[in-house]
């Protein structure tokens, strides 16, 4: 019932518009967002963007500025890129698309831009925008006979703010590979948001001095079927840029409340005071003994580019923690490292990043922890996927790849993973699907590319996978896609 209100109140917007566009950049293609990275790494944007997606607002007056004649080959084509779909949307057009994908398999890793978690899938999206007001209305039809309206949202702007309400794709952090807190992993999250619409400098004189920044709070809520159905979820980030080409960023999230649990407005306020709560039946309880109210998961991120023989080098991690003993002393923590260049027409990089943590103390030799939680037994994961990492928790990765832009505005990427999969054999993760650990090297990729009014992608995978119990397997995965804009 819920579903159908929001689809006809955004039915009824989308009908009565005239002026349409989307408030965020790469919300139907997300290689736009690759382009905004390469504009910020080259120098040429003022803009905080390792927070997607990243608002039109201040970005867009930068790109029209930009004297394209003048750059190298991969900013001007992101440039021109960006210009185009901003051109779009000042000609106040309609913008519908219809998108098509299948898949040979049920998909098993996700990244930023490839492949979605389901085999087969049909999506309408209507993009609008009056006044203060804009939207998008996704109706998707998968496999399996499943309907949602996933990456669908009404945000209305007053000032520098928007509140959103809504379903939408998101990735936090600089990672290319994954992000250990917030990716689009899993299926995007319902929540009520509340956020900067612009992520350049403000002109306040109070705040003018972090340069660049962005922030957004987000109130969400999980599915039922789970171990403690409707658990409340808390999402905070903030990102600011104090000198170009440097990038900082903060997350928060919470899990709190759902069935049988504390979920009123006083407990509200224990859990973003980071009230301590005893983990024994005690009336006195020590240090030791303290936790903290909700599953809670918090961390920093950082990105620095510079020029080594006139190409932008790009270093970049990402520190995720959960769980503290005593007050502030977090004690899971999780990381992630990269880098990435530029090579002629592509950009590569090189990542890594490690889930299978040591829980608890220091000198402390269990895993089987992060993204885990005594009382949210579900773990850190939405509709049986992860929030975070790409490869669960207890993993170990390394990945290295390459973004090619062609002439025209083709688009290659080639990725490969090598990974280490719950090497202890103790409580599988999800992502396991042949046996209690494995070890997996991976090769995927696909080629895009624009015809017509068609954007039409194919790609695939192939996987040698290496068991404890059971025989090894190689296998593989194609996958087309075929987006139609109507005019």
């Amino acid at each position: 019932m819920v579903y159908r209100a929001f689809a006809i109140l955004f039915l009824c917007f989308a009908v009565n518009t005239s002026v349409l566009a989307s408030p965020w950049v790469g919300t139907v293609d997300k290689q736009l967002h690759y382009d905004l990275q390469t504009l910020q790494e080259w120098g040429y944007l003022d803009a905080t963007v390792i927070t997607y997606p990243v608002p039109w607002k201040g970005v867009a007056n930068q790109i029209l500025a930009l004297d394209k004649d003048s750059m190298s080959q991969m900013p001007r084509q992101a440039a021109q890129r960006l210009s185009y779909y901003l051109n779009l949307q000042k000609q106040e057009k309609r913008r519908t698309f219809l998108e098509l994908q299948g898949s040979s398999d049920d998909p098993r890793l996700t990244s930023f831009d490839g492949i979605s978690d389901v085999k087969a899938s049909v999506k309408i999206t209507n993009e609008f925008y009056w006044k203060r007001l804009s939207g998008q209305l996704s109706i998707n039809y998968q496999s399996g006979g499943e309907k949602n309206f996933d990456n669908s949202f009404l945000a209305y702007q007053f000032g520098d703010w928007n509140i959103r309400a809504g379903s939408i794709d998101q990735w936090w952090g600089p990672g290319q590979s994954s992000s250990l807190i917030l990716s689009n992993n899993t299926r995007p999250i319902p929540t009520v948001a509340l956020s900067r619409s612009s992520a350049v400098a403000s002109q306040s004189p109070w705040l003018s001095w972090m340069g660049p920044w962005y922030f957004t709070s987000q109130l969400g809520q999980l599915e039922s079927d789970r171990a403690v159905p409707d658990t409340k979820l808390l999402l905070n980030r903030f990102t600011f840029s104090p000198f170009k080409r440097f990038e900082f960023g903060a997350s928060w999230t919470v899990m709190w409340g759902g069935e049988g649990q504390p979920s009123g407005f006083g407990d509200f306020i224990d859990v973003i005071t980071l009230k301590g709560v005893c983990t024994r039946n005690r009336d006195t309880c020590g240090d030791e003994d303290l936790t903290k109210q909700g599953n809670h998961l918090a961390g920093f991120d950082i990105k620095y580019s510079f020029n080594i023989f006139e190409r932008p080098v790009s270093v970049y991690a990402q520190r995720i923690g959960e769980d503290a003993a005593g007050t502030l002393n977090i004690t899971d923590q999780a990381s992630l490292f990269g880098v990435s260049t530029y090579f002629g027409n592509a950009k590569v990089h090189i990542e890594t990043s490690d889930t299978n943590v040591s829980c608890g103390v220091s000198g402390s030799t269990v895993t089987n922890c992060y993204y885990e939680n005594g009382i949210y037994n579900s773990g850190y994961r939405f509709r049986g996927r992860v929030i975070g990492s790409t490869f669960d928790s207890d993993a170990k990765q390394i990945t290295a790849g390459a973004n090619i832009r062609f002439d025209g505005g083709a688009i290659a990427e080639i990725i490969i993973r090598k990974a280490e999969l719950n090497p202890d054999g103790t409580r599988p993760s999800p992502i396991l699907t042949g046996d209690v650990t494995e070890d997996l090297l991976q090769l995927s990729g696909f080629y895009q590319r624009p015809f017509g009014d068609w954007l039409l992608k194919a790609g695939g995978s192939i996987e040698s996978r290496k068991f404890v119990t059971r025989d090894n397997e190689v296998d593989g995965l194609l996958y087309l896609n075929a987006t139609y804009a109507f005019d």
